[in-house]
């Protein structure tokens, strides 16, 4: 009977220790998540707004306030669901210490029974006349066998009483440790609401302030636009340029596979009858690969498989910290402003000074283009091509392989010295959301 229970309680042990272990991991990948989402916002809070108040400025502010809300309405958010799983397992595991109080006083009851029995029958002298008033020695022997292991079973009883009083102080001690982290979380996520309160006031006075100078802002945006339709036209016009190109290239390579293969059908016959001396020499291919620029990071994860593999995965194409101003796809500059929106045909990324755009694959870069106030860079990887725009001191040239991670050039300053990095994804002609590609 004694060996069943111990085998019970073992049993019950190992399924709690399981359950507990997988809940507690739960928890603590939730936590890893919410201290690398925080190390990122602390990393992009050095981007801080500028200071111009000039309606540009103010525009490139209120999205800076967006994409910071954006951060910390994800970092609640986590913090929520952190508390919640952990208000779980402080619930399951109270459930647990309450099955355990009950056995453990149900237990105690039991040892204490046994103890006033033995203290009512088990003196020195009962066990003794116990054993010596056996009619003979075999019976005298089962008597002193049984005494011993009456004896056995009391300790073994006290023994198991006191592992379940530990295994209870243990979970006692584990809930309180795990209603601590509980209330540490709760007050984090009071700061981060707090925090997000104060930044979307900020972000209404902007918002007001911008409408209150509805015609200037109106302005702002149609130059703006202006601006980007003309970098997407010529980003257009490269990318159509480059397209006509490979076709002419596939066609002529096409056309050589051909006419060598009918004129060595022709051949063919005569073939054996030349001599081995006066053949012409087979031309001989240049297979060495061109050497690759400087990488930009060199502890960049090294990114393996095909473009589209690593979708998901892919870096962000520019150094430092850095935050989203721009979205994809056709965006509104501010509510209520005459609906003057803006298309950047892929996302904007602010960067600190001295930011620099880098390679997000290994690939061939095809064009590089500089046209008025800007310059962009196009990286073909297989069928998919990647844009970097806003760009100074381009450091590749057309034809240079570059690999993941490699720099490409400066990212160009607006006028008020920030770094502003356009971006662009796509599939031959079509345009493809970057967000949905890259590891932001």
């Amino acid at each position: 009977m004694i060996n069943g229970i111990k085998s019970i309680l073992i049993l019950l042990l190992l399924s709690f220790a399981f359950q507990m272990s997988a809940q507690q991991a739960t928890v603590k990948d939730m936590r890893r998540r919410v201290t690398r989402l925080q190390q990122q916002i602390k990393e992009k809070e050095r981007i801080l707004l500028t200071a111009e108040k000039d309606v540009a400025s103010k525009l490139k502010n209120l999205n800076l306030l967006t994409a910071r809300i954006g951060e910390h309405k994800a970092l609640v958010t986590l913090l929520t669901k952190e508390v919640a799983l952990i208000d779980d397992e402080i619930k399951k595991l109270s459930a647990e210490v309450s099955q355990d109080e009950k056995r453990v006083e149900k237990s105690k009851e039991e040892y204490a029974a046994a103890l006033r029995r033995a203290r009512r029958y088990g003196t020195m002298q009962d066990k003794l006349l116990f054993i010596v008033s056996a009619d003979n020695f075999n019976s005298m022997l089962h008597r002193y066998r049984y005494t011993r292991e009456y004896m056995n079973a009391h300790r073994t009883m006290a023994d198991e009483l006191k592992k379940e009083i530990d295994s209870l102080d243990a979970k006692r001690a584990e809930v309180e440790k795990i209603r601590a982290g509980k209330v540490a979380s709760l007050e984090e996520q009071r700061r981060e609401e707090q925090s997000l309160k104060s930044m979307e006031e900020q972000q209404r006075s902007l918002v007001a302030e911008l409408k209150r100078e509805n015609n200037k802002v109106k302005k702002e945006l149609t130059r703006q636009r202006s601006e980007l339709n003309k970098l997407n036209a010529a980003i257009d016009r490269e990318i159509e340029r480059e397209l006509e190109e490979q076709r002419k290239a596939e066609a002529l390579a096409a056309k050589k596979k051909n006419t060598k293969g009918s004129a060595t059908k022709k051949e063919s016959d005569g073939r054996k009858k030349r001599d081995v001396a006066t053949r012409e020499p087979e031309r001989k291919v240049d297979n060495r690969e061109k050497p690759v620029v400087n990488t930009g990071s060199a502890s960049m994860k090294k990114l393996t498989g095909t473009f589209l593999q690593n979708k998901g995965r892919l870096p962000v194409p520019i150094t430092g910290p850095y935050m989203m101003v721009g979205a994809f796809g056709p965006q509104r500059g501010v509510v209520g402003k005459g609906n003057v929106q803006i298309d950047y045909g892929g996302i904007t990324l602010q960067g600190e000074r001295g930011a620099k755009a880098r390679a997000v694959f290994k690939g061939v870069v095809t064009s590089v283009v500089r046209a008025g106030d800007f310059a962009f860079v196009i990286v073909r990887h297989g069928k998919y091509l990647t844009v970097y725009c806003k760009l100074q001191n381009i450091r590749v040239a057309q034809g240079d392989e570059v690999d993941a991670g490699d720099i490409l050039a400066d990212v160009a300053t607006d006028a008020s010295g920030s770094p502003l990095l356009l971006f662009q994804l796509r599939n031959e002609k079509v345009k493809l959301n970057p967000r949905q590609w890259l590891d932001l």
